[in-house]
């Protein structure tokens, strides 16, 4: 391999690895094994079949370029490609945010696990939510509008360049990601607020019935038949929010 295809190889490795270490669900459960595994097959894709821009300037420097000049620019590719990864996590995220406000709601959040997209504890319910959300991203095929996206980030962001993409546009789509969260949690929010209100108008009512002593199962059962009503609604608008960020990520990437 000659100086100047090492210099390549190694950026576009620096780019797609900090990517493949950040995007959910490769950072979350993956075997370090698999994200390997997928950064070296997508560095061989680009260096084999579709190879992104080139920065002149690098291009003609490249066999002689300085150690501390490439150890910059490698941090350079590796900071755009966790950025992508991040924006990559903005997919799945209000499904988590939705999932843990409601989990918060009903109580359930005494014995959390490791979630399906990411190394932090998660209630049950954001289980199922992250679940049905990771589900709807692949029918919706996002991860191929996410794969669109790296590949066109070679075009806008040319390996050894000095272009960075501004933190502003990823700090708006985090808050449009918590928005959109708290939006998916409105109508099971509503259900558990009306049956606190029942709860509530009950006790004073007849404070010997003592409701609140059920009032943990009852917050249960609503979420759970609320839920399997309100499935369709659900699915649908989980759909709509990850084409939504689908059609915004390379506005929130700076494309």
């Amino acid at each position: 391999m000659t100086p100047v295809a090492a210099v390549y190889v190694g950026l576009i490795l620096a780019r797609v690895g900090a990517f493949a270490a950040v995007a959910p669900p490769f950072a979350g459960q993956a075997p370090r094994l698999v994200r390997l595994g997928l950064a070296v097959a997508l560095a061989a894709f680009y260096v084999g079949a579709a190879s992104p821009g080139w920065d002149p300037a690098l291009a003609g420097r490249a066999a002689d370029v300085h150690p501390a000049v490439y150890a910059f620019a490698l941090v350079r590719e590796g900071l755009i490609g966790a950025a992508m990864g991040f924006a990559f996590g903005l997919f799945l995220l209000p499904a988590r945010v939705a999932g843990e406000f409601i989990t918060q709601q009903v109580g359930l959040n005494i014995s959390p696990q490791t979630g399906p997209t990411g190394t932090d504890a998660a209630g049950p319910v954001t289980r199922v939510f992250e679940t049905a959300a990771a589900l709807v991203f692949l029918v919706a095929d996002a991860h191929h509008v996410a794969l669109a996206t790296l590949h066109a980030s070679f075009d806008k962001l040319p390996l050894g360049g000095t272009a960075v993409p501004t933190a502003g546009p990823l700090v708006d789509g985090l808050a449009a990601a918590y928005e959109m969260g708290l939006l998916l949690a409105g109508p099971l929010a509503l259900c558990l607020f009306l049956l606190a209100v029942t709860l509530a108008v009950m006790a004073r009512a007849a404070p010997q019935l003592n409701v609140y002593s059920v009032g943990f199962t009852l917050q249960v059962l609503v979420v759970l038949f609320g839920g399997l009503f309100l499935l369709p609604e659900l699915v649908g608008t989980m759909h709509a929010i990850i084409v939504r960020t689908g059609q915004t990520l390379p506005y929130t990437l700076g494309g």
